[in-house]
């Protein structure tokens, strides 16, 4: 089940004369009147908007062999331009397409891809059977200031590092090597999908990887930041128990709620999910797995599933500060899911009308709460309010004892 609810943004409408916000660095002015609206709560979960296809040429981005692409994405500004690239592993070649970004860092767009080469002569090439894309990463791995390119191999589990030889603005690859741990080639069996980050937070970028099994396994980099070594694989805990996200899984480490702690973000053939992060002792504790949902016409929101062999990423496709979710499908397609940060964005008043404006998305109702304290908004103002696209506009008339508002989705 999926629920949004505005509760980290209940605002207050007191006279601003005798106004003590709850907490001031999160205390807003509504320009142009008499008013402060203060957020009562922290950091909330980012939103998805309805889902979209990314298009190449006016036509669905498909690198692949059309209906079992499997595609696997990754975005990175590969050329050094400013603007946001797309990498994305396919299937049945097992290559790796580059789209150069033809728009802006706000609007995105894709004409025709190239393959990624080794040495600049032959494409990189990873086979494997059935859904075993390769899966991209780009990361400086050796700390020497340029990209490089981290592959995950369908048939064995390795993962791939190929180094950046030349500069950002013009990378040329070299032949690749596999990661090893210890004094073995490292592998999680099949279907690796890495992804690095500083997990145990020691200043050291570790490897985290997804794998076939379904499982999420911890590499950790025990040398040094520009000649990272791995121990041996362990499994990631959720809720005390080793996280096993279903098959075919997708990891990335991100600050999905924005309260200043890792979390883990996750998808695999059976849906897309993220598991809550806290700090342990010289640890990431992360909670048990929550659904991530995105509106669907006539549905509302519901959990994201977009069919079998889903490979997520996450990135600031647009530029607005809020992560976006990007989706490789089984049918070699890649669907965008926009972020949003569900917040009431501005309260004014007008004799005794007040006016809400909250971010919101497609396909969704609203109810809208009132109330004079933030703990006590019982009294239901609003209900089945429809949804007007990115930002809802609602009015209503104000009473004297309702001076906290909350939004939920319906």
């Amino acid at each position: 089940m999926c629920r949004i609810d505005g509760y980290p943004e209940r605002f207050a409408l007191p006279p601003s004369s005798r106004l003590i916000p709850r907490d001031l660095r999160l205390c807003r002015v509504v320009l142009g009147v008499a008013l402060v609206a203060t957020t009562a709560f922290g950091a909330a979960p980012a939103q998805l908007r309805p889902a979209v296809q990314l298009l190449d040429n006016g036509v669905a981005l498909c690198p692949g062999s059309a209906g079992s692409g499997y595609a696997i994405p990754c975005v990175t500004d590969w050329n050094g331009d400013g603007k946001q690239d797309l990498l994305v592993g396919y299937q049945l070649a097992g290559k790796i397409a580059l789209y150069l970004n033809q728009g802006s860092r706000e609007a995105p767009c894709f004409t025709n891809f190239t393959n990624l080469k080794a040495a600049g002569q032959n494409d990189i090439a990873y086979p494997s059977g059935g859904c075993g894309a390769p899966a991209p990463w780009v990361c400086d791995f050796d700390n020497d200031g340029d990209r490089d390119l981290l592959v995950g191999a369908g048939a064995d589990g390795t993962v791939w590092l190929h180094r950046n030889t030349n500069s950002d603005a013009a990378p040329l690859l070299d032949r690749g090597e596999q990661l090893r741990t210890g004094g073995s080639v490292l592998s999680v069996g099949q279907r690796a999908t890495p992804t690095t980050c500083d997990w145990d937070e020691d200043g050291l970028a570790d490897l985290l990887c997804g794998a076939g099994d379904g499982f999420a396994y911890f590499f950790k980099n025990t040398n040094t930041a520009t000649q990272p070594v791995f121990a041996p694989g362990t499994k990631l805990k959720a809720a005390g128990l080793d996280l096993n996200v279903g098959i075919r899984s997708v990891l990335r480490a991100h600050d999905w709620d924005g309260d200043g702690v890792r979390d883990l973000v996750c998808s695999s053939d059976a849906g897309v999910y993220w598991y809550r992060g806290t700090r342990g002792a010289g640890a990431i504790l992360l909670g048990p797995r929550e659904s991530l949902c995105a509106p669907v016409a006539l549905n509302g929101l519901v959990p994201i599933n977009t069919g079998g062999r889903m490979r997520l990423h996450l990135t600031d496709w647009n530029n607005d500060g809020v992560p976006d979710l990007l989706l490789g499908n089984l049918n070699g397609t890649v669907t965008f899911f926009e972020g949003y940060p569900f917040r009431l964005d501005r309260i004014d008043r007008i004799g005794n009308e007040v006016s809400l404006v909250w971010q919101s998305a497609p396909f969704l109702r609203y109810r809208v709460l009132a109330g004079p304290t933030p703990d006590a908004l019982t009294n239901i103002i609003g209900s089945q309010v429809i949804s007007e696209g990115k930002a809802t506009h609602w009015r209503t008339v104000e009473s004297g004892s309702s001076l906290y508002y909350r939004v939920q989705v319906e």
